[in-house]
């Protein structure tokens, strides 16, 4: 039996996991691959009470996690499949069958297609992104940061010495984590920035397994994990004649257009959705930390596949698609539980990419009946994460309890 399971990221990594422990066959062929050569996995894994849980994500070889003779890793770039014949095809013009398939391509950023080649853009999603932030920061003095989820938020918090717009969608900031009530204490937490000399509350992360170029604007790697922060120094960083940092937050905001000629500076115009009022950015680098697209263009081109309007692919609580055999989990996928939730609701975040994982490598290896009977992740939403060197507990959608880390 082979099971090809496609993505390097937690979701992809944690279902192989999963189909390795649960089958015991000597003919199990398990093959995981990946547009970047290194794979992310979970580490230090504990509970917190009933539902909680919270881990370290560690970015290493293959062979340091898949120590299993029966497993296999390919480098490699899928470019289409057979969903009928059960083969994929790859970018070097090579081919490979399957028995059962996971799909964990996870999600890209909106506008990355248009805008990705322009280097005063920086669509930060990745290990490789992370990277280049370093360097593009180097001679940046005027930043626009576009999105208000949890990256965007601890990069405005940690940046030093340059002068930041924030442009969010929504009528308040970390709309995505916390009730609109708890806004003033988050922002007074955001325009005071990271006082020097304050440790980060999670483990050090180095981004020392990536490689920087320019011109890469490629194919994702895994997506950035919990405390991505950690792993840059932005006291060093900066080059820019500033002496202190200034944030200026621009709320209902939605970008309008996009006038990026190489012969001019670059002109973003935002609309105030609040007065209806047209506003000129001219930033030295835009860096775009929100709004994200399933990654499923090559998978969606097959009719039979159900998918989304947002093109994520529809899977059920067993990460089953509407094709036999194959299935999906992590941000690529769109869940409907077989019995609706009030409690639960599906967010991209990394917890729930690993549980998503775990139930896709059960059902894949023992049934989707056994992987519905041994879950209870979707029973009641919940996340542990920090914030501003404070340790953060979610339960249901936005009901949050912070508290000194």
């Amino acid at each position: 039996m082979k099971y090809v399971v496609i993505g390097g990221g937690i979701a992809g990594v944690s279902c192989a996991r999963e189909v390795l422990s649960l089958e015991r066959s000597p003919d199990l062929e398990v093959i995981l691959i990946s547009a970047s050569t290194f794979v992310k996995s979970v580490e230090n894994f504990r509970k917190i009470g009933q539902y909680g849980e919270k881990f370290d994500v560690k970015e290493a070889d293959y062979s340091e996690i898949f120590p299993d003779e029966r497993f296999k890793f390919l480098n490699e770039t899928v470019v289409k499949w057979d969903a009928k014949g059960k083969e994929i095809h790859f970018e070097n013009q090579k081919s490979l069958k399957f028995d059962k398939l996971c799909i964990a391509t996870g999600s890209r950023p909106k506008l990355q297609d248009q805008l990705g080649s322009d280097p005063r853009f920086l669509f930060l999603r990745d290990t490789q992104s992370a990277e280049q932030l370093k360097h593009r920061l180097e001679n940046s003095k005027n930043l626009l940061i576009v999105g208000n989820g949890g990256i965007a938020t601890e990069l405005i918090y940690e940046l030093k010495n340059v002068k930041v717009t924030w442009l969010v969608r929504d009528t308040w900031i970390c709309a995505s984590f916390f009730p609109e009530d708890v806004e003033k204490f988050i922002e007074n937490r955001l325009l005071k920035g990271r006082e020097d000399g304050k440790k980060h509350d999670g483990v050090q992360k180095y981004l020392q397994h990536s490689t920087f170029s320019a011109e890469s604007h490629g194919s994702l790697g895994p997506a950035l994990g919990p405390d991505w922060c950690s792993s840059i120094d932005f006291n060093t960083i900066s080059k820019a004649p500033w002496s202190r940092r200034s944030v200026n937050i621009l709320r209902n905001c939605v970008i309008e257009n996009v006038e990026n000629s190489e012969e001019k500076e670059l002109l973003i115009e935002c609309l105030d959705r609040n007065d209806g009022t047209v506003k000129s950015l001219k930033p030295d680098l835009v860096i775009w930390a929100g709004g994200v697209v399933a990654n499923s263009e090559v998978w969606k081109n097959e009719t039979s596949l159900k998918t989304t309007e947002n093109g994520a692919i529809c899977v059920n609580d067993a990460c089953e698609t509407s094709i036999p055999d194959v299935y999906a989990c992590g941000d690529v996928c769109s869940m409907r539980l077989t019995e609706s939730s009030t409690l639960w609701n599906q967010r991209q975040l990394w917890t729930q990419a690993r549980q998503l994982g775990e139930v896709c490598g059960r059902a894949m290896a023992a049934g989707a009946e056994e992987a519905r009977m041994q879950s209870m992740y979707f029973e009641l939403f919940s996340h542990c994460t920090t914030f501003f060197g404070l340790k953060v507990s979610m339960v249901k959608l936005q009901k949050c309890v912070g508290r000194n880390g």
